[in-house]
């Protein structure tokens, strides 16, 4: 039996599509080809109009709009690890005082914004994965900037004795 709404076969003894899961309506008697269904208001009897045919397997039908509030409810996912982790670094990179750990940091911050925009990471940790990203950034510049100030100040200093 296949379904008038979308077009796919179900078992016979189905009561809703196994696709779009509507109702399956089982047909009084299957029509003649050929055979002539009641005719419009607007053609006379002269014009009988046949019966469309069933639809094929395969027929799509219109697309089924899909609400974010009916059907199944929006559950949100928990961040990976990778992004925590990449955050976690980030944070102990600029409290420490250690670009060691702000450069895997911001390695894995980017590696996680990528996998979510892929959509191979849950959206949950798009949030953790940039503070992670540009935290990371921002404390491998600052400590490129303390070591360039403090190299020039050592050479200072060795210039004055």
């Amino acid at each position: 039996m296949f379904c008038t709404r979308c077009g796919t076969q179900n078992p016979d003894d189905a009561g809703f599509c196994r696709n779009c899961s509507s109702p399956l309506t089982r047909p009084v008697s299957q029509p003649q080809p050929g055979a002539y269904a009641n005719p419009s208001p607007y053609s006379t009897p002269s014009q009988p109009q046949q019966t469309p045919p069933p639809p094929y397997p395969g027929y799509q039908g219109a697309p089924v709009y899909q609400s974010s509030f009916a059907g199944q409810p929006a559950v949100q996912g928990s961040a990976s690890n990778r992004a925590i982790a990449s955050m976690v670094l980030s944070i102990l990179g600029l409290v420490m005082c250690a670009f060691f750990t702000s450069i895997p940091g911001m390695i894995l911050g980017k590696m996680e914004m990528n996998a979510i925009a892929a959509g191979q990471a849950p959206r949950a940790g798009e949030t953790l994965a940039k503070v992670g990203y540009y935290l990371g950034i921002a404390g491998t510049v600052i400590y490129c900037l303390a070591g360039a100030a403090m190299g020039f100040l050592g050479m200072i200093g060795s210039a004055i004795d």
